[in-house]
Formats: C-alpha cells, structure tokens, sequence
C-alpha cells in the first residue's frame, strides 16, 4: 500500500491544542486513540490499513505528541475521554468508528457507552480495566507510578534511544519499525541538541495516579455500541484478567484473547490487529 506522511494540523479543544493527523482514505471517518505515554503517529501501520475502509485521524492526547500540555497538570482519565469527545464535536462527526489502545481504548469504550451519537462502533485493544475503585488489584499503581518518575527522558540521539530500547522489554517485543517511529516521534529535540520525550515522566504518572477515579469497565459493560475487544494472553494487565467476565457481561460485540501478544499488541502484531479491527469495523 502506498505510503504517504499524514496531513498535521491542530485543534483546540478544552483549552488544549490538540495536534492531530489526517492519514487520509476515503469513506466515513474513523478515530485512533493511543495510549498513554505515547503518541498518534506511531501508530502508522494499523492507521493506514484502516484507510481502505474509511477516512481515518488520530491526534495527540493532551501533554502528549505535539498537543499543548494541560493548564494546571489538569491530567485524569475523565479529561482523556472528555478531549475524545471534543474532538469528535469539533470536527464534526457523529457516529464514527473508532480504535484504541489502553487508555485511549478506555476512552473510546466509555464515551461510545455515555455518547452513542458520536461513536457507533469500537475497537478497543488492552483497554484499562478493574472491578471497583478500590480493587486490590491497583497495588500496581504506586509503584509504576515511581517507576514512571524514574524513567530516563533524555537521550544522545534517536539512535541511542533505539539501541537502548531495543532489547529492553518492553519494547524488545516491537516491531521494529514502529519503535523507531516511537524514538524519532515521541522525542525532540532539546537545547542541548539531545533527544528529550515529548511526554514527561511527571504527566505519564499523573494519568497513572489518577486511574481509580474512573470506572471504565461498567461504562464499557453498559455500552449498547458494538465492540470487540482485544486482550493479550501475555499481558500483565489488570483487564485482561477479566477477559472472562466481559466476554459474558458484554452487550453487544465480542472479546478476543490474542496469543503471544502482550499489553502492546497493536506494536507486536500490527498487522493481526489491523486485520480483525477491518473487519469488526467495516461491519453493519
């Protein structure tokens, strides 16, 4: 398939200068969200498989990619949904199709769930999930949030950050295109001429912190939008472990459990995901 750079532009929404792409396609619209931490354009192989089936955009979450970062660390899993919907609003589209990953699968469960009007149909791969906000399970969450703080931000160059991720999970199971994209995309470049993260540390963490205000789940079980949801059977993921549960409890749409795939399915096996997502999404 031809290959062409997606058309940058950028939108305000919520105060927050989104930056977003037009991969381009025809037909009608569809919406890729990514996840935290990341940003729209490392998503290249699945967006432009999805062009054969409708017009596709993505954009950068706010703090994110190129998008502006939120006035008062103003970072929550209610204004990642509520910047979906602005930006469904503002370009004016109702009742797209829509692709997510983790959190940005989260969002796009939950707003189809609250706004029918705006998303008709989702995709939604490892999307972040638990039971109640007090589940045991969110143990995890202090102390990835350290770990996130921790994480090293600047590098000598794209190069470097490449070899240094390379072979380091989790990444040493991406394709290795799409980390490349990662390393040149989601780094500029600095004052110093290095290659610093587009997202920092702090904001990934807040996200983080912040996931037990948000019941995701039960807005995703009472979705009456279709949806097929994607589980990683290697994934250390809280949802995955409810994979079951969802399946039985979901209203309309199915559950798959992906072998050999892991949290970052859509990086592992680009092209499996981009397949069942063209085929759930191009459904009537």
């Amino acid at each position: 398939m031809e290959s062409n750079e997606p058309k940058s532009s950028f939108l305000e929404v919520n105060g927050i200068r989104l930056h977003t792409l037009d991969w381009g396609g025809a037909g009608d619209p569809i919406v890729l969200l990514h996840a935290t931490g990341f940003l729209g354009r490392i998503y290249r192989p699945i967006a432009e498989r999805l062009r054969t089936i409708g017009h596709v955009f993505s954009y950068d979450q706010r703090g994110h990619g190129d998008s502006s970062a939120a006035p008062n660390r103003e970072y929550d899993w209610l204004w990642t949904m509520k910047d979906l919907e602005g930006f469904i609003t503002k370009m004016g589209f109702a009742g797209v199709r829509a692709f997510g990953h983790s959190a940005g699968a989260t969002a796009i469960g939950s707003l189809a769930s609250e706004r029918p009007d705006l998303i008709s149909r989702g995709v939604l791969v490892e999307p972040v999930l638990f039971e109640t906000p007090d589940s045991p399970e969110l143990g995890w969450r202090n102390p990835f949030v350290e770990r996130t703080l921790k994480r090293k931000r600047v590098f000598d160059s794209v190069e470097a950050m490449f070899s240094n991720f390379d072979h380091k999970p989790p990444y040493d199971t991406w394709r290795k295109d799409i980390l490349r994209d990662y390393c040149e995309f989601g780094t500029r470049q600095n004052s110093d001429g290095k290659r610093e993260l587009k997202c920092s540390p702090e904001d990934e963490a807040k996200i983080y912190a912040t996931s037990q205000e948000f019941d995701g789940l039960q807005r995703i079980l009472r979705c009456e939008a279709p949806l097929l949801i994607m589980f990683g059977m290697k994934s250390d993921s809280l949802a995955a472990s409810l994979s079951g549960k969802i399946a039985k409890e979901l209203k309309r749409g199915r559950v798959i459990d992906v072998p050999e795939t892991g949290h970052f399915m859509p990086m592992e096996a680009p092209d499996y995901v981009a397949d069942q997502a063209i085929e759930f999404l191009a459904a009537k």
